[in-house]
């Protein structure tokens, strides 16, 4: 009699305690064996979840884990998040993900939960606003495990390895990293392969090997531009200041009013790819952004032949 008087107080408590923490409520798809339903999520744990059938509802419900799947509805929160996120407003769609992380956290022990993914959004928004301090901050407080896509593994995988090394200026870690196998031959999608092509480059630059780093940069924007669009641009510009800065070019500008000038030296062929680069920034790497003025110059220097 007392071991059932026990196990009825831990009961008691345990339930006691998930309701104490309750989160907001997320809409959810509940799936068991015998039914399927929807429901508002109020709190879980490793073993159970508590549920209500509606807003309205006084009586909450509570469910093993171990018998039902649930399936998230997207909360209107994460949903205003996402917008902002794709608008490229990053640092309004970083604090909004904040909050939404926040607001659900008591649910983020169940896989696919929009505590644990408005934290991985987060994460995206500091690397594409190259906040790699904040990136880092937010890493040493964030569990992934309960992220359902490979994607997003891959992604949380790339933080620690590429874009740390890039944090910490390690380029000499990060170009053997590079040439690693496990990174050079394995199966990733477009645009992983676009940040690992430009940190690659950013690492090049630091150990002084502009000419690689055009490689890597070119590399970058050609993975895939069309969702990479600030890496994709970041890579243009740095591959135009690149030219611009590289003594060839400078002494070709130089002579160009000159007779000694010649369109086969090595200094004009890097001046027609920074004119060959302005036109495919104009065309697609841009993303509605205009290059900077600076990188114009190339312009006033076209072929002498034509």
């Amino acid at each position: 009699m007392k071991k059932i008087l026990t196990a009825a107080l831990v009961l008691t408590s345990s339930l006691a305690s998930l309701t104490s923490l309750r989160a907001a409520e997320a809409e959810v798809l509940i799936m068991t064996s015998d039914d399927t339903f929807k429901g508002l999520m109020v709190a879980a744990d490793k073993s159970n979840f508590l549920w209500r059938e509606t807003a309205k509802s006084t009586v909450t419900r509570k469910q093993s884990r171990r018998s039902a799947t649930v399936y998230f509805f997207q909360p209107a929160e994460f949903t205003e998040a996402l917008e902002l996120y794709k608008s490229r407003n990053y640092k309004d769609a970083a604090s909004k993900f904040a909050e939404v992380e926040k607001a659900y956290n008591k649910i983020d022990e169940i896989p696919g939960n929009p505590s644990t993914l408005a934290g991985f959004y987060e994460l995206e928004c500091y690397r594409r606003l190259e906040d790699l301090e904040a990136l880092n901050t937010k890493i040493a407080k964030y569990s992934p495990e309960n992220l359902l896509q490979e994607y997003h593994k891959l992604q949380y995988e790339m933080y620690g390895v590429f874009w740390d090394a890039v944090r910490t200026k390690s380029w000499s870690r990060l170009d053997s990293i590079v040439s690693d196998d496990k990174w050079r031959k394995r199966k990733l999608p477009g645009s992983l392969r676009a940040q690992i092509a430009y940190c690659h480059g950013l690492a090049l630059e630091g150990m002084e090997r502009p000419t690689d780093a055009l490689i890597a940069y070119n590399n970058a924007f050609v993975a895939d531009f069309s969702a990479s669009e600030e890496l994709s641009r970041k890579s243009a510009e740095n591959c135009l200041r690149i030219l611009l800065n590289h003594k060839d070019v400078q002494t070709a500008m130089k002579l160009y009013p000159t007779e000694d000038y010649s369109d086969d030296s090595n200094g004009a062929q890097l001046i027609k790819e920074g004119t060959a680069l302005l036109t495919l920034w104009e065309k697609v790497l841009g993303a509605g952004e205009k290059v900077p003025e600076k990188y114009k110059v190339f312009l006033k220097f076209p072929p002498k032949k034509q």
